[in-house]
């Protein structure tokens, strides 16, 4: 009886391991895109061309994605800004979307020299507007107070401050039993979340279609875990206080009903960065940028020229 168990959780593992693809030159000429090589791995990135008078003036617009999903996530934002006349980057972080998959714990410090190795190695030596989603504003703000003379301003939408406690964060902890959480239950269940993510699921209908293509490369559910490993009871109110005390210009965005990081959590980044600018967006969840994308791209726009 237990053999047959044993048997049939192995049977589900291979079933539900869908990652038979290697990320490759040959891959990535296939897929498109711009790629770079950084210190830790091939980055994908898209940078929009060079629009001098804003570059000067405001500084590039630099977008960070949050946990699961890479940066067609910010497709109505990028689109937006470069019709504004910003030049605007976005790039899929380690682990995630068409860059390497790298063996790391993917804690924050991993993003945060990602994005430093990144503006480097594409020359963007002007101080830069970053603008972070849930664990990307976790990543931004990590990243202003280690180089605040390289930021300009800050826009914050729905960010990380805290771990939430879910029992799956807890389990994924323990050997072996994370690994297979992550193919057989935490990747499915981020494939198949979306109306967990946002108010209205009418709003992203490609959301599968533009989700799975990065779980069949190789390294994806191991990024995953290692992530949820690291952030497992993590709370960064030290750094969003840190941020506090630089002054600089900070604008937050949060969905009204984010099922994911929930509304309440605004006040713990207002108390901490009481200067803010801030926004609550209704009929929006995770994602208020995208569902709400008039309203909050518009408000950016505004935020970076002022």
């Amino acid at each position: 009886m237990l053999i047959s168990f044993i048997l049939a959780l192995g049977a589900l593992y291979l079933y539900m391991d869908k990652e038979t693809l290697n990320l490759d030159p040959q891959a990535r000429e296939k897929l498109g895109g711009q790629y770079i090589p950084l210190e830790n791995g091939v980055v994908h990135y898209q940078l929009s061309p060079d629009a001098l008078a804003n570059k000067q003036s405001v500084g590039t617009v630099v977008l960070v994605h949050g946990f699961s999903s890479p940066m067609y996530l910010f497709d109505p934002t990028f689109e937006y800004l470069v019709k504004q006349g910003f030049q605007v980057l976005r790039f899929d972080l380690f682990g995630r979307g068409f860059s390497d998959r790298p063996d790391s714990d993917y804690a924050i410090n991993l993003y945060v020299k990602q994005l430093h190795d990144l503006l480097t190695a594409l020359n963007i030596d002007n101080k830069v507007n970053l603008v972070g989603l849930s664990m990307g504003g976790a990543i931004v703000t990590h990243f202003t107070n280690r180089y605040p003379d390289q930021v300009n301003k800050i826009s914050l939408i729905d960010p990380l401050f805290h771990t939430p406690a879910r029992p799956e964060i807890t389990a994924v902890k323990v050997p072996l039993l994370g690994e297979y959480l992550a193919k057989v239950v935490i990747v499915p269940k981020l494939l198949n979340g979306l109306s967990d993510t946002v108010f209205d699921p009418l709003s992203f209908p490609d959301w599968k279609e533009k989700f799975e293509p990065q779980t069949h490369y190789q390294g994806y559910s191991r990024a995953i875990l290692q992530t949820a490993r690291y952030l497992s009871g993590k709370n960064f109110k030290a750094e969003y206080e840190k941020l506090g005390q630089l002054e600089k210009p900070v604008q937050l965005f949060w969905g009204k009903q984010d099922q994911i990081i929930p509304l309440s959590d605004s006040q713990k980044i207002i108390a901490a960065v009481p200067h803010l600018e801030f926004h609550a967006i209704n009929q929006a969840g995770h994602l208020p940028h995208y569902e709400q994308a008039e309203e909050v791209n518009t408000l950016i726009s505004a935020f970076l020229n002022d």
